[in-house]
């Protein structure tokens, strides 16, 4: 099939090789270099998927790990991987993908009956529903487990190799954008042992997509020469496709590093494991993960076609993909008028810049000089179209952000890119220990004071501009170098042009017309609506941990990567509070999801060490017996539940006169089989083994 949205030229793909794969048991192609998303893209697929409660169509929303929308299953039998995001899978050939939470399947998908009765399932209606009668929760049961979840485990054992692997290193630096590539450069020529780690395929953050100058020379070329004098230093590793996935005591930090989950079957070397986990104990920690563009809540935001302005501009710039052909950029702030040119590069006509911030804005004024139209004042309030967006409804916004002020109009569109700020990647430092602050000009939580040896730099300590993210970036690993005891000679810090931006106008939820019916959501991978945040409020949970437990907000598979901000300020609004007193909720570690079985290969080495002991001794492994569970019923009662009796006062009653209390129990409940009795039994089938799986 052709991909009749691959742009002729551009992008950082090999267009010299194909390959194949497979989405919903159909054939595409796509290009070393693609991910799975961007290949289906390219090939005109717009919807992946169905959401999680609804069944709502979704397609691709943004370009890494904050996807709400694009979860697939992987593979099959015991290779099979469920809950995978399309925007962190990178195309191999052979792929198989397939969508998730829809049949028979994700055009026609039955389950979609559930928006049309969207009224009667609210946040929290499994709490009030499903209580009568008692006896009727075992038939309830039943559907409500096959209506949970999305993926489906494997249920082979899994035939790939895993390993782990420990490390001490004097500065670990972590997002390997030009925050991280400046930390890393400057504690590097100190002499410091340095372990860079980033989550993408290549390193380089924003600088694969944006157009920048670096130091006088074009970020792409400063990206390319930075990247080969950290691969000559010989006391620094850089390491791609891993992500650290817990930050804990005493600068102790896990990374899942997936080492060939990018190759096809049979690809990689013998013994060569498919990820192995990285536990490292560092000196020092720069962190420089980023930021999180966040999107707007309107009416049906959730809507195929409608995806994150940096997300879009990483399509065409990195990707060499159209994801339409009439867009519109929806903004409260300057970063989003960037994707502007590379619209006009790919060919894809700008129909208008919809900007919320009333007065005068300088690069919006900028912009009209160019011809494009561009609509301050104003907002995107509605979404309309089937499986794909179709046109959006625009009208001016009042001064206080939460009522209209003026007539909608109707635009036509098959792409609305939105971005309503950004918010930095507190989640490492929030589980090192420390407390993250709201900033009321940036509208973002940032880092506080740091609890262990620590620093945070670039976006994820909210400096967005490229030329702030490389001062902070070299400042923080030179400093993270000398507490380490390595004070090398000073260099200069890398240089880019100054940006000038104008203040973002804080939007949590846009009006909608009076009698509009439809949906905002806040939280798109869970189904949370800004409704249903506002039906918690009114419940009494007024507690953000409580609100998220309520309504599910920030517990999908993104983990409220994109949601949690946008959550927290609805719930403040309900609650007549401000946003720093709501606060956030908990980040846990993984950052991301990871596979068991990185994990629990510790257990499988315990026990293959204890085994090995067994057999030198000249001892024989015992199989362990699968013992089936005593039937309950008819008047027995569970030890598991039976409450505990008080302590006996006297000592000749504690003692029973000698009598053991467990033959007391067997004379009061003469139906309980005895495990000598049911192992002496004759049986017409053999008594199951299990050994213990080993590596």
């Amino acid at each position: 099939m052709a991909q009749r949205f691959r742009l002729a030229a551009g992008g950082r793909i090999d267009r010299s090789r194909s390959l194949a794969f497979t989405f919903n048991q159909r054939s595409y192609e796509g290009h070393p270099g693609d991910t799975l998303a961007s290949a289906l893209l390219a090939n005109g697929v717009a919807l992946l998927g169905r959401s999680f409660k609804y069944h709502r169509p979704r397609g691709i929303m943004s370009a890494g790990v904050e996807e709400a929308s694009a979860i697939v299953q992987l593979g099959s039998a015991a290779t099979s991987d469920p809950n995978c995001k399309a925007t962190q899978v990178e195309l191999r050939d052979g792929l198989t993908a397939a969508s998730l939470n829809c049949w028979p399947n994700v055009q026609l998908d039955f389950g979609a009956l559930g928006n049309l009765l969207a009224d009667l399932i609210p946040a929290g209606f499994y709490y009030k529903t499903f209580m009568w009668p008692k006896r009727g929760w075992l038939a309830y049961e039943h559907f409500i487990r096959r209506a949970a979840g999305l993926g489906r485990a494997p249920t082979l054992p899994d035939p790939e190799r895993y390993e782990k692997r420990f490390d001490h290193v004097d500065v670990l630096v972590v997002g390997a954008g030009p925050a991280g590539i400046a930390a890393a450069l400057a504690a590097g020529r100190s002499g410091a042992r340095v372990l860079l780690v980033d989550e993408q395929s290549e390193p380089g953050g924003q600088l694969l997509f944006r157009r920048a100058e670096i130091d006088g020379v074009a970020a792409s070329d400063w990206l390319t020469a930075s990247l080969a004098e950290l691969a000559a230093m010989p006391e620094t590793r850089v390491l791609p496709r891993s992500t650290v996935a817990g930050y804990y005591d005493h600068n102790f930090l896990t990374i899942l590093e997936r080492v060939t989950d990018h190759l096809p079957p049979g690809a990689a070397p013998a013994g060569t494991p498919r990820q192995r986990l990285w536990k490292v104990r560092a000196r020092e920690v720069v962190l420089a993960t980023g930021a999180i563009e966040r999107p707007l809540v309107f009416l049906n935001n959730d809507m195929p076609g409608i995806m994150l302005a940096g997300a879009a501009q990483s399509y065409i710039s990195r990707y060499g993909v159209r994801p339409g052909s009439r867009a519109i950029i929806f903004t409260n702030n300057d970063d989003a008028y960037g994707l502007a040119a590379a619209l006009a590069d790919a060919g894809i006509t700008l129909a208008a810049i919809v900007d919320a911030r009333e007065g005068a804005v300088p690069i919006a004024a900028e912009y009209q000089r160019r011809g494009i139209e561009v609509l301050t004042g104003h907002a995107v309030i509605a979404a309309a179209g089937g499986q794909a967006l179709r046109e959006v409804t625009v009208a001016p916004l009042a001064a206080n952000g939460g009522e209209l002020a003026g007539r909608a109009s109707t635009m036509t569109c098959d792409l609305l890119c939105v971005s309503g700020g950004w918010s930095p990647s507190v989640h490492l430092f929030s589980q090192s220990g420390g407390r993250v602050v709201y900033d009321e000009a940036k509208a973002c939580f940032v880092p506080g004071k740091s609890v262990q040896h620590e620093r945070s730099a670039g976006a994820a300590a909210a400096s967005f501009a490229l030329a702030a993210c490389l001062a902070e970036g070299h400042v923080a690993g030179a400093a993270a170098a000398r507490a380490a005891g390595f004070a090398g000679a000073a260099t200069p810090a890398p240089r880019a042009a100054p940006e000038a931006a104008s203040p973002i106008r804080a939007l949590w939820e846009i009006p909608a017309l009076p009698g509009a019916r439809g949906k905002k959501f806040v939280d798109i991978a869970n189904d949370v609506t800004a409704a249903d945040i506002a039906l918690a409020a009114r419940e009494g949970y007024r507690s953000v941990e409580h609100a998220k437990r309520y309504t599910t907000a920030g517990m999908g598979v993104d983990q409220g990567k994109t949601s949690n901000v946008n959550a927290l300020a609805i719930l403040a609004r309900e609650t007549a509070g401000a946003i720093p007193g709501v606060g956030t909720t908990t980040f846990r570690p993984p950052y991301t999801p990871v596979t068991i079985r990185s994990r629990a290969q510790d257990a499988d080495e315990r026990l293959a060490r204890s085994q090995r002991r067994r057999l030198r001794a000249g001892r024989t492994l015992a199989p362990a017996v699968l013992l089936p569970a005593p039937r309950r019923g008819h008047g027995e009662r569970d030890p598991a539940r039976m409450p505990r009796r008080a302590p006996r006062r006297r000592a000749a009653r504690r003692l029973d006169l000698g009598q053991d209390r467990s033959a007391r129990r067997r004379r009061r409940h003469p139906a309980r089989p005895r495990l000598h009795q049911w192992l002496e039994e004759p049986r017409d089938r053999p008594v199951p083994l299990r050994r213990h799986a080993q590596g």
